[in-house]
C-alpha cells in the first residue's frame, strides 16, 4: 500500500513537472504578444534604424537557358526587436513570422515570389531574431561574356528607406555548402555587394545586396571526372584543371 502511495506522489509531481515547464513558455509568449503591434517596425526613440543582415545558401539551379536562370536558395534574415526581452527560461523561443513584424525584403527583379511554406523565427532573449525561407527565385538577366554567364539578384526593401533599415550583407560570397551540381552548367564563383543609391530629392539612402553568379557551360557534364573534378571545401568549389 505505502508502495502505491509512494509511485502515485512520485508520478504527480513528474507531471506537475512537466506542466510548469510546459507554462513557462506559454505564459512567456503570451506576455510578449499581448500588446505586440506587429504592423510596427522595432526602431526605437533612442536608435530608428533597425539593421537587417541578409544572407543566402544557394541549394539547386533548377533551370538556365543562358538568359533565365531559377533557383532554389535559403534566404537567411536577422535583426533586433527590442519588445522581445527576457531574463527568465526558457533563452529562445519559435514564433510564425506571420506573429512578428518582419523586414520587407523582396527580390527587385520578381518581388511575386512566394515563400514555400512559412518558417518560423528563433527568438532569444535579447531580442535577435532569425529565420531562414527556402523560396524559390528567378531572374532573367543573365548576361553572357565569352564562355561566362553572369546572373544577378537583387534584394531590399521595398517601402523603407536606409534611414528606418539598415541592410547588410553577412557575407562577401554565397554560401555553397548545400550546393547540388549541375548537369550542365558549373558554379565558378559568386559575389555579394551592398550598394547604397541617393536620389538628389531626398537625404535618405536606399540600401540594397546584389548577389552574383557566373556560371559557365560543363563541356562532358558530370560524367567525366577524370579530367573535371569538383572537390567541396568550406562551402566552396575548386576545380583542378
Amino acid at each position: 500500500m505505502k508502495i502505491h502511495i509512494l509511485l502515485t506522489v512520485v508520478l504527480i509531481l513528474e507531471f506537475l513537472c512537466v506542466v510548469q515547464g510546459v507554462l513557462i513558455e506559454d505564459g512567456l509568449i503570451s506576455t510578449l504578444l499581448q500588446d505586440y503591434n506587429k504592423l510596427a517596425y522595432p526602431g526605437t526613440t533612442d536608435n530608428a534604424t533597425v539593421v537587417v543582415k541578409h544572407d543566402m545558401t544557394l541549394i539547386r539551379i533548377v533551370e538556365f537557358d543562358g538568359t533565365k536562370l531559377t533557383i532554389d536558395a535559403w534566404l537567411g534574415t536577422e535583426w533586433r526587436d527590442p519588445r522581445f526581452l527576457w531574463d527568465s527560461s526558457p533563452t529562445n523561443i519559435r514564433l510564425p513570422i506571420s506573429l512578428i513584424w518582419t523586414p520587407d525584403i523582396v527580390l527587385y527583379d520578381n518581388p511575386d515570389t512566394r515563400l514555400r511554406f512559412e518558417p518560423n523565427a528563433v527568438i532569444d532573449q535579447s531580442g535577435h531574431v532569425y529565420y531562414c525561407q527556402p523560396i524559390r527565385l528567378e531572374v532573367d538577366n543573365c548576361r553572357q561574356f565569352q564562355d561566362v554567364f553572369t546572373c544577378t539578384l537583387k534584394f531590399g526593401s521595398w517601402t523603407y528607406d536606409g534611414f528606418k533599415i539598415d541592410l547588410q550583407n553577412r557575407s562577401q560570397v554565397i554560401d555553397l555548402s548545400n550546393f547540388q551540381l549541375h548537369t550542365n552548367y558549373d558554379i565558378i564563383d559568386t559575389s555579394v555587394v551592398r550598394n547604397e543609391l541617393h536620389y538628389a530629392c531626398c537625404p535618405e539612402p536606399y540600401p540594397d545586396i546584389t548577389y552574383t553568379v557566373n556560371l559557365k557551360k560543363r563541356q562532358d557534364g558530370l560524367t567525366d571526372f577524370k579530367f573535371h573534378s569538383f572537390y567541396r571545401f568550406h562551402g566552396r568549389y575548386f576545380s583542378d584543371l
